[in-house]
């Protein structure tokens, strides 16, 4: 099994990675919180393959437990889905003493770990990602947050897990397109500020592709103590944990013009490739470059173009513009981009001219 440390100043904690871990999970449980209760959240998609699966470990310990799903999908980081889950969970009985458990993809993580934060004031919550996205990305960091009307990620907190458990097999039971856009995120941690990364992802692109297992174990124990380094320097997003952000300004202005009706990757697709063709046309990196990244997300069939996530849809560069004016990364009115100075050099940007801005959307729609 390999063990990661998150080093805060508090609460710091060890994600876990290792194939068919549930049992893992539950001495852990049985370890570090023996006589409490477990509270497992999960979806509708992810309760068919491995809730039962893990209901039946923490009996199998005797271990006190209840389950709540939520429907699967971007709908449910809202504030109805949190009343509902919260009065349920309440009306069951709580206290502080026992752990939540996040078991599903990013969704699941981001409302299970806000929803945590909240609740009698904060309840330790221990996070099971499913999703390639998830494992390399959401479920390490402390993010946690629900959906506004008006923009993505907006109502949220910072609050640590307590662990967190990766169990690369869970990737199987996604379908392909589910998987791959969770590797967009991947492909990002080279693009900030790892060139060697990305040649080895580009090297080893076709067993990444069909998930051989030396590969994916590689990712993600890569992506993982690079998100734990960032986080230790910068826990609550002041400075250098902004360069996560990579492609995510324009990833979050499209994904609400689509009603977040479409996979988070495969907007960080079109929106990593949006902020290097902005390096490029800024002066900052090579055409070179841009066409490197572009190619490798071709590779594995991500959308480089708006028309690829919705061909019916009318693309407005003003409509992504206004999106961004609202999005949580705005800095004393500017919005604010991370660029590149090539792949594995990323900077934060702020004060680009819009007229540029919506130059670089129009030229990516189709």
């Amino acid at each position: 099994m390999i063990k990661i440390n998150v080093n805060l100043k508090y609460n710091s904690y060890k994600v876990f990675i290792k194939s068919n871990l549930f049992e893992e999970v539950v001495y852990f449980h049985n370890k570090k919180y023996s006589g409490c209760k477990a509270i497992i959240i999960t979806d509708s998609n992810v309760k068919k393959y491995y809730l039962k699966k893990l209901v039946n470990n923490f009996k199998k310990y005797k271990v006190n437990i209840k389950t709540f799903s939520v429907p699967a999908g971007e709908q449910s980081k809202s504030f109805k889905t949190l009343e509902s889950l919260s009065n349920k969970i309440l009306s069951n009985g709580i206290n502080r003493n026992d752990i939540i458990y996040a078991l599903g993809g990013g969704i699941v993580g981001d409302l299970t770990g806000f929803l945590s934060s909240i609740l009698l004031r904060g309840i330790k919550f221990i996070q099971i990602p499913t999703t390639l996205l998830s494992q390399v990305d959401s479920s390490v960091g402390g993010k946690t947050a629900i959906n506004a009307k008006i923009g993505k990620n907006l109502i949220g907190s910072f609050f640590q897990p307590s662990a967190v458990f990766v169990d690369p097999n869970t990737l199987n039971t996604l379908s392909k397109k589910e998987l791959l856009a969770g590797y967009a995120e991947v492909v990002k941690y080279s693009i900030i500020n790892d060139r060697k990364f990305f040649n080895w992802l580009e090297k080893n692109h076709k067993n990444i592709y069909n998930l051989e297992p030396d590969s994916v174990v590689r990712i993600l124990s890569k992506c993982i103590k690079k998100k734990a380094e960032i986080v230790k320097i910068d826990e609550k997003e002041d400075n250098t944990r902004m360069l996560l952000n990579f492609g995510h300004t324009f990833a979050h202005a499209i994904e609400s013009e689509m009603d977040y009706k479409i996979r988070h990757g495969e907007a960080v697709s079109v929106g990593m490739l949006m902020a290097m063709r902005l390096s490029f046309i800024l002066g900052y990196t090579t055409l070179k470059e841009y066409s490197s990244l572009e190619s490798h997300l071709k590779k594995f069939d991500l959308p480089i173009r708006l028309k690829q996530i919705s061909s019916r849809k009318n693309w407005v560069p003003q409509k992504l513009l206004i999106n961004m004016q609202s999005d949580k990364k705005v800095f004393k009115g500017s919005i604010n981009f991370i660029l590149c100075k090539g792949i594995g050099k990323a900077f934060i940007k702020r004060d680009i001219n819009h007229v540029i801005i919506k130059e670089i959307i129009q030229d990516l729609i189709d």
